[in-house]
């Protein structure tokens, strides 16, 4: 258990070097007409594994409620999530990759091997990450058989997976694809509302 220990932090920590640089992005309208074929899009979305979206999120209890604002860089299977507003409590960063997952906030740094086990532990919310970084592209995840609704693009309009409801709500035009920008995300009695102001290409930055 200690050696797979250090090996998560050994690869978690070679993340906090990886700083990432991207020109604004900002999506642009729908043209009118503008319309995608399903089987076609979901390929292509499925194959863009570098992103980073900017935006904010909203999580809504029976008890309580907060926005914050979201930085998310996905790269490959490895991504760096920044929440910063009253949400994360100044700043909370979670990242990760197959081998475990970190989380930082003023309390302290906590280890784990998911993603989903650390936000169940410190925010009580049990929220499907693995499943949204698909999901946030407009796509189902590759794992639960998904119901889906499309709309007139052609593109996810309701859908229902794993026991969770989406509702994408508003898309633009970003990156060569039509994306989300406003989705709604509910399961019993919380809900998650994610506010995409800009998706960027992810470009490496060298000289760290």
């Amino acid at each position: 258990m200690q050696t797979k220990l250090l090996l998560i932090i050994s690869i978690l920590s070679l993340g906090g070097c990886a700083l990432w640089h991207s020109p604004e992005h900002p999506p642009t309208p729908i043209d009118a007409g503008q319309t995608v074929a399903w089987v076609d899009h979901l390929r292509e979305l499925t194959l863009l594994r570098d992103w980073q979206i900017k935006g904010k999120i909203g999580v809504r209890t029976a008890e309580d409620g907060g926005s914050a604002y979201l930085d998310w860089s996905q790269s490959m299977d490895s991504f760096y999530i920044l929440l910063s507003g009253p949400l994360g409590q100044g700043s909370t960063v979670i990242d990760g990759n197959p081998y475990g997952a970190r989380l930082q906030n003023s309390e302290g740094t906590f280890l784990s091997e998911s993603p989903e086990e650390l936000v169940l532990t410190h925010t009580g919310w049990n929220i499907p990450i693995q499943n949204l970084l698909y999901w946030v592209k407009g796509i189902p995840a590759p794992y639960g058989k998904p119901e889906i609704k499309l709309n007139a693009l052609g593109t996810i309009e309701e859908m229902v997976q794993d026991g969770w409801h989406l509702t994408y709500s508003r898309y633009g035009n970003a990156m060569g694809n039509i994306l989300p920008q406003r989705i709604i995300i509910d399961k019993d009695e919380l809900k998650v509302t994610f506010i995409i102001k800009e998706w960027l290409p992810l470009t490496p930055v060298t000289d760290t």
